[in-house]
């Protein structure tokens, strides 16, 4: 079974949505549970606006599921 929060049954209308590249402004799609996309016009890595990784930091398979958090997200959970 998969983690509700990933599996794609359960998720409602804004699971998919469309962010701006911050280096070069190009409309961007994300999906929900994507950490970081790459932008197509211009290569920026763009880390997703969206994303939470709440569940990660208590759930005992977080590795399993989504694999290394990316360092964006982490150095923000280490200043709070």
């Amino acid at each position: 079974m998969k983690c509700p929060g990933q599996d794609t049954l359960y998720w409602k209308f804004d699971a998919i949505f469309d962010a701006n590249c911050p280096e070069c402004g190009h409309k961007m799609e994300f999906f929900k549970d994507d950490a970081t996309r790459k932008c197509p016009n211009c290569g920026h890595r763009v880390l997703n606006p969206k994303i939470d990784f709440g569940c990660a930091s208590y759930c005992q398979f977080a590795e399993q599921c989504i694999g290394s958090l990316p360092p964006e997200f982490l150095a923000q959970k280490e200043e709070k």
